[in-house]
């Protein structure tokens, strides 16, 4: 009987650390992003969505600030994989089913949401977004505030 609550004590403690190496912390995407970039999530219910392209046409005219904001944009397709559609993050297989899980995009047209350094769903948009809707939004953010006037001293 000692023999069988030693093994199953160590079972259990196993169990206990493989649970706390893929918590919630492990199942987000973004986790890795947090506190250094915002994030601009594109949804869209299929690849031949034309209002996904257009969304990321209109940002790509507007790099320079995306990048004055620490903003990178994530496109997710239908079924396919997210990636990035502007800036730069290497995202992992399963992305796409984990950002729909935790976000619950709305499933028959684009949505359009930002996330904060913090790791927070800042604002959501189901429809086509002009950068000059979204800058000001992330412009009135404290975090942002404090970015702006520290730049304005160091320069």
């Amino acid at each position: 009987m000692k023999g069988m609550k030693h093994v199953v004590s160590t079972l259990l403690a196993g169990f206990l650390l493989a649970l706390a190496s893929t918590g919630p912390a492990a199942a987000d995407p973004l986790a890795e992003l947090q506190w250094k970039n915002r994030v601009l999530l594109l949804f869209a219910k299929s690849r031949s969505d034309a209002s996904l392209d257009r969304q990321v046409d209109l940002l790509r005219d507007y790099r320079t600030e995306l990048r004055e904001r620490d903003l990178i944009v994530l496109r997710t397709a239908g079924r396919e994989e997210s990636r990035a559609a502007i800036g730069y993050t290497d995202l992992g297989r399963g992305t796409a089913r984990q950002l729909r899980q935790r976000i619950a995009p709305e499933s028959s047209r684009l949505t359009v949401i930002l996330v904060g350094k913090d790791g927070q769903e800042k604002k959501r948009w189901n429809r086509l977004v002009q950068p000059d809707e979204i800058f000001p939004v992330i412009d009135a953010m404290p975090m942002r505030q404090r970015e702006m006037q520290d730049g304005e001293t160091d320069s």
